[in-house]
């Protein structure tokens, strides 16, 4: 009795300790990425831990949202400021620990729900003064262990085995999509978590024969709130599941289940609004048209997504149509000696014989009976298998309406939500398409972690930004010094939120632009110290060229009136871009001994770092 109950109880933790060691291998090469591979951050990075932490304060440049140019902070701007500003700005301070009004206010400045932010802040508010990403991380580790669990059982409940839903979670886990958006330091992995329990939830409703018991409900009802307080782009996932289950109830004539789902769905948004109430204001304003063609956006939308999941694309076909060629020889080449020398066994008699007959079989083929055969597959594809469809295309949708996929870099963030379900339908695809085979489930087993397998031998990650030069040690060489932050122009000083990733330690900083430093020239030099002075000069990032002069190229510097709020234009070439303005800085009478120290990245922009003392 005994070891029966040993070997049921052995039988029913089996799978949960085989996906558990899955995550733990998937974790600890996500783990590995970040530690070899990721070199900077991203913007909206360092955003997510200054909306989260800093004290009604969601931007150190701007009073209002970064669209009204002209609302600055001036204390903060061409001024010798206190390196605490920087660090104040992402790190919860004593006496600020758990003040989500903060959070609320500083979200209601900006344009997303504050979910996400709560929770960072709530993490960070145990470690006040202290910075780290890796504070980020652990919140993106929770939530890809949580999209793991429930992309497992959402794919059991679909295609009714639990070794085929362990192996989509293989497909997932080890691709560059769940990469990307495991180490992007923003809420589109909480994000994903929620569309994927929201959708297993609604394939219990299936799985229980479309009875919504009270608890099915009621998580439905959570994970819907949580989900619209993350991002808005959950209430299109939303909508058109709920418009499915809806019709779903509608024709089966259960309208005392459709009023109960319906309300239940349409409560859970009002709750978050009246939770979060500059929710609708928010959702409206961050409502864009953009003109790019519509079609061609939606060809970029399926370009990235397969290019994260399964490289489809060009790119991915030079690669892998060879390696599969070479692997079909390199299969002929070790059978034939085997088939010859085991000749006059009978599976090989078998199989020579399936082999010859083959052509035959081809002739003998119904042709008129295959189009209704896919038609009766059709129609028994689980419905919840239709409903992601619907979600993937509608997310693909608006991000087409409303995004520029052709100018915008790392674009395909606004993807992340529908990454995961994207990769349970690739495999749901791989599994219809062989759904008429003998070995269905072995042949989608073989091609599902084959597919794995080219994926990881391309593994490419989008958000290690490596695509520059970076000094190393800039935050160690910059600590407890004085440091000068050039922009190239007026609107780029919003970097200045950037600055904590790279010179969090700075004793003081100054702010400007070029084209507008010399009007602070006095500010500049009223710094009184003895300690180290660096210079980081922002490279304008696009050179032109005229008909007077077209082979030398030159820039164009603005200069922002303040008090007029209007921008002027003036050239400079390249040839006397150190004359005009690295002279300026080397001149200044706080630069005791000048020496450059080398190129420095910050999100795509270059700059030259300089010691002037």
């Amino acid at each position: 009795m005994k070891d029966k109950i040993l070997k049921i109880t052995g039988k029913k933790y089996f799978m949960p300790a085989l996906l558990a060691l899955l995550i733990i291998l998937q974790l600890a090469n996500i783990t590995k990425i970040i530690v070899n591979e990721k070199k900077s951050c991203h913007s909206d990075e360092i955003f997510s831990y200054g909306l989260a932490n800093s004290f009604y304060e969601p931007y150190l440049d701007t009073d209002k949202v970064r669209s009204t140019v002209g609302e600055k902070h001036e204390h903060n701007l061409n001024n010798w400021i206190s390196g605490d500003v920087i660090r104040n700005y992402v790190t919860v301070q004593k006496g600020e620990q758990f003040r989500y009004d903060s959070v609320w206010y500083n979200q209601s400045m900006d344009r997303h729900p504050p979910l996400y932010y709560a929770v960072l802040h709530t993490i960070c508010s145990c470690f006040p003064g202290t910075f780290s990403l890796v504070f980020g991380y652990a919140v993106n580790f929770a939530c890809f262990i949580v999209i793991q669990i429930f992309l497992y059982k959402l794919s059991r409940n679909i295609l009714k085995s639990k070794y085929l839903a362990l192996i989509v979670c293989i497909f997932w886990g080890f691709s560059s999509a769940a990469t990307d958006l495991t180490i992007f330091i923003r809420m589109y992995c909480m994000l994903s978590m929620w569309v994927v329990v929201f959708l297993y939830l609604h394939s219990k409703l299936i799985v229980t024969n479309d009875k919504p018991l009270l608890k099915q409900l009621i998580a439905i009802i959570i994970v819907t709130i949580c989900g619209a307080l993350t991002q808005y782009l959950f209430l299109f996932v939303a909508f058109i599941t709920a418009m499915m289950f809806c019709i779903r109830y509608l024709c089966k004539k259960k309208f005392k289940i459709f009023f109960a789902y319906g309300f239940s769905l349409l409560g859970s948004v009002a709750a978050a609004a009246v939770i979060y109430p500059a929710y609708i204001p928010n959702m409206l304003s961050e409502t864009t048209h953009t003109q790019t063609p519509f079609l061609k956006q939606f060809r970029l939308c399926i370009r990235y997504l397969l290019d994260a999941l399964f490289p489809v694309t060009e790119s991915g076909l030079i690669f892998w149509i060879p390696t599969l060629i070479s692997i079909a020889v390199a299969l002929i080449i070790i059978s034939l000696p085997v088939l010859y020398l085991f000749r006059d066994k009978n599976f090989v008699k078998k199989l020579l014989k399936k082999i010859k007959s083959f052509p035959s079989e081809i002739k003998n083929i119904n042709f008129r009976n295959i189009l209704p055969s896919v038609w009766g597959r059709i129609k028994n594809i689980n419905f919840i298998s239709w409903v992601i469809l619907a979600g993937i295309v509608v997310i693909m949708a608006v991000t087409s309406y409303t995004v520029v996929f052709m100018t915008m870099l790392y674009v395909d963030r606004y993807l992340f939500i529908i990454y995961p379900i994207a990769a349970l339908l690739i495999a749901l695809t791989v599994y219809f398409v062989f759904s008429w085979a003998k070995y269905k489930k072995q042949i989608f087993a073989v091609i599902m972690i084959f597919m794995t397998l080219i994926r990881f031998s391309m593994f490419v990650t989008h958000y290690t930004f490596q695509n520059g030069e970076y000094i190393e040690n800039i935050r160690d060489m910059t600590k407890n010094t004085e440091c000068i932050f050039t922009a190239s122009e007026y609107s780029e000083m919003w970097m200045m939120d950037y600055l904590p990733a790279d010179i969090y330690d700075a004793d003081k900083v100054f702010v400007t632009y070029i084209g507008g430093q010399e009007d602070y020239k006095k500010q500049l030099e009223s710094l009184a110290t003895d300690k180290p002075i660096y210079l980081l000069l922002n490279i304008p990032a696009y050179s032109y060229f005229d008909d007077d002069n077209p082979l030398e190229a030159f820039y164009y510097i603005d200069h922002y009136d303040t008090k007029t709020k209007k921008a002027t234009h003036t050239k400079i070439y390249e040839k006397d871009f150190d004359d005009k303005v690295v002279s300026f800085y080397k001149n200044l009478s706080i630069t005791k001994n000048f020496e450059y120290i080398g190129r420095h990245d910050m999100f795509g922009r270059t700059y030259k770092v300089y010691r002037l003392a």
